[in-house]
């Protein structure tokens, strides 16, 4: 290909082409569990966390439900993937061998956030109520995200409330509610993912290196947010009871009045199970089978299954993240 601007351009063009494709295509879930929350500055501030509202009989003047303050703050980062092009691939008319490597920058791209937002997940089991641990993950109310002992009440007046089982040994799983406005999860979008060229001849790596380089940057961060909607256990997922048992716990989480908070009403395309790869096949038998073990059911008989009480109660996320 003769090296002038114009088919540069035109060559660029086909590249943004294959980014985008596959950039549309590629499978991501962090939408799902998270709240997109979009930030025009380098902080981002959620003040509004923790304390909840709840309806009054109006007798008299209104009263006014003040919110606690949290000063929950995430810091928006950097990201960056970039590629370089020999220009002699160009001249030579090898630049279809960079096709697979720009559709891989769109789908790195698409899944990054991913890799956050369920990396924060996996992390938040690592250092279960120690906060001041390396890598911890803390909410906005001082303590884990899963922890054994959240504050509930005005000022935090009662402890203890848990959104974590640890009595297990196996892999983590998760529960999550998805169908809130704030959910448990945080994504926070300054600066969308952007294919980004330098493939002009005059660029300084063309006249040092002949390389013409195409990448990828963006700006956001990953956070956590209502804890109450989330719940993480290491038990045995093979064990229905067990999944039931989250379930019980999740919903039992109350408001600062002593309400129920609400967690785990949502519909079932709203509510998730995440798990890692290794508890695909179990996971998959809990939701998706007709028939299933009858555990701590009166009159159940050993190894004779019953109905799936627990088939298409949520959908199944699986991601290698959590791995």
């Amino acid at each position: 290909m003769e090296l002038s601007a114009a088919n540069l351009n035109t060559l660029f063009t086909g590249f943004d082409m294959v980014f985008q494709r596959s950039f549309e295509a590629a499978p991501s879930y962090y939408e799902q569990i998270s709240t997109v929350a979009k930030s025009s500055t380098k902080i981002g501030s959620y003040p509004f966390m923790g304390r909840t509202t709840a309806f009054r009989r109006w007798l008299g003047e209104r009263v006014i439900q003040n919110l606690e303050a949290h000063n929950y703050t995430l810091i928006n980062e950097h990201f960056e993937d970039t590629i370089g092009i020999d220009v002699d691939d160009i001249e030579d008319d090898q630049y279809g061998v960079y096709e697979p490597s720009i559709a891989q920058l769109g789908m790195d791209a698409k899944v990054h956030p991913d890799t956050l937002i369920f990396g924060l997940l996996k992390n938040a089991v690592a250092t279960i109520d120690n906060p001041s641990a390396a890598g911890a993950v803390v909410g906005y109310d001082g303590k884990t995200f899963f922890s054994a002992a959240h504050p509930v009440g005005k000022a935090g007046a009662t402890t203890g409330i848990a959104n974590v089982n640890t009595s297990g040994t196996g892999a983590y799983w998760f529960l999550v509610d998805g169908g809130r406005p704030l959910r448990p999860l945080i994504w926070q979008l300054r600066k969308p993912y952007t294919l980004v060229r330098m493939n002009a001849l005059t660029d300084e790596e063309v006249f040092k290196e002949r390389m013409f380089r195409i990448g990828v940057d963006g700006r956001g961060a990953a956070g956590v947010g209502l804890w109450q909607l989330a719940y993480a256990s290491n038990t045995d997922l093979s064990n229905p009871s067990n999944f039931g048992a989250a379930i019980a716990a999740i919903r039992s989480i109350t408001t600062d009045a002593g309400l129920p908070f609400g967690g785990w009403s949502s519909p079932a395309n709203k509510k998730f199970l995440c798990v890692p790869p290794s508890l695909e096949e179990v996971a998959r038998q809990l939701l998706h089978s007709d028939f299933g073990a009858i555990s701590g059911a009166a009159g159940a008989v050993a190894g004779v299954p019953g109905t799936n009480i627990w088939k298409s109660e949520c959908t199944l996320l699986i991601s290698e993240y959590l791995a």
